[in-house]
């Protein structure tokens, strides 16, 4: 595998929808912040560029279904019920498994969908918040 200028552009771009994501995170005092979705990002974008670059598609067939139990796995650990019963920690998963899908989505070459697929989970973490407080229905702690 040769690091070409199409490589280099997936690393950079999986990187800097990563560091959007977090950004929110961290301006929102959220855990996984900058640097977490950044990597999970750029993690499964490598893992996709592995994937594909062995040629063999039963070898790629393996590599979405791994990013996706793995990050999965990760989300667990993040959620976590407080001694009220109050579930935490949510969002926070299914940010990191979503940051990890538009990592997916680079590694493929889907630019496209996943810069509009970052734009919808920007949406949704910030300007849906907004909707759901004046509402009333915000249901974060």
């Amino acid at each position: 595998m040769v690091l070409d200028q199409a490589v280099l552009v997936k690393i950079i771009l999986s990187t800097v929808l990563g560091i959007l994501v977090g950004l929110e995170r961290s301006l929102s005092k959220n855990p996984a912040g900058t640097r977490t979705q950044a990597l999970v990002s750029l993690g499964a974008c490598l893992f996709t560029i592995i994937g594909l670059s062995s040629g063999d598609p039963a070898d790629f067939s393996r590599v979405i279904p791994g990013i996706i139990t793995g990050i999965g796995f990760i989300g667990g650990g993040i959620i976590y019920q407080s001694k009220r019963g109050e579930k935490h920690g949510l969002t926070t998963a299914a940010g990191v498994w979503s940051v990890a899908a538009i990592g997916i989505l680079v590694g493929m070459g889907s630019y496209d969908i996943a810069v509009a697929g970052t734009a919808v989970i920007l949406f949704i973490l910030r300007p849906l918040k907004f909707l759901e407080r004046k509402l009333g229905i915000d249901t974060a702690k």
